[in-house]
């Protein structure tokens, strides 16, 4: 949806993404013939150089540590209509900075999308990060847009698909007895509602210049 909107702000223009802490693949919606969704130049940046020159989706790339070095300065103002960053939020040992970087490399209007889970690796985390609950990591990402410029409609979202249980009523034990296959059909719908729902988390942190 966001990629969506972006799109029809951007008149149909395709769209430059900057993908920050990329590796061997860009979590970005795809692209073909039918979609509305067209990218420009997808930018990663990343730790690894052989991981980020596997990644088809990107159009160039940058092997860079941004804990030692924040600055986006190979980049000009106003540049990227998307900065996104999937689970490593939580790695940043700089934050300020780099959302500073953040704000003056989009373009008015652009967004930035963090997005996380309550997976991480505990030995790479900020110490807070490890010791929040899912409302305080979506409070700690807000704080960083909240503190770092001028952002504007700084929203945390729960992107989880859940699947809804059906709303008819289970069987009775008279209906079951009679007709077998109606409770394991109830039994099937509900066993799936459940399964869909079992997982991590999935939360976005969305900002916009």
């Amino acid at each position: 949806d966001e990629f969506t909107d972006a799109m029809s702000k951007n008149e149909g223009a395709p769209l430059d993404i900057l993908d920050l802490c990329s590796s061997w693949i860009s979590h970005l919606p795809p692209t073909n013939d039918e979609s509305i969704i067209k990218y420009g130049k997808v930018v990663g940046i990343g730790m690894n150089k052989l991981e980020l020159e596997a990644n088809e989706q990107l159009t160039e790339h940058y092997a860079q540590d941004l804990n030692k070095s924040p600055s986006l300065s190979q980049f000009k103002d106003n540049s990227f209509d998307i900065i996104c960053n999937v689970v490593s939020v939580d790695y940043l040992t700089q934050p300020k900075p780099i959302f500073e970087e953040m704000y003056r490399v989009l373009k008015p209007g652009g967004i930035a999308l963090m997005s996380f889970s309550n997976r991480c690796f505990a030995s790479k985390a900020i110490g807070m990060w490890l010791e929040a609950d899912d409302i305080g990591r979506m409070t700690i990402v807000a704080s960083y847009f909240h503190y770092s410029a001028p952002w504007k409609d700084i929203r945390a979202l729960d992107i989880k698909r859940r699947v809804q249980q059906s709303k008819s009523a289970m069987p009775g034990f008279g209906e079951i007895l009679k007709n077998p296959q109606l409770g394991l059909a109830w039994l099937n719908t509900a066993a799936v509602a459940v399964a869909s729902n079992v997982g991590d988390p999935m939360f976005v942190v969305r900002g916009t210049k």
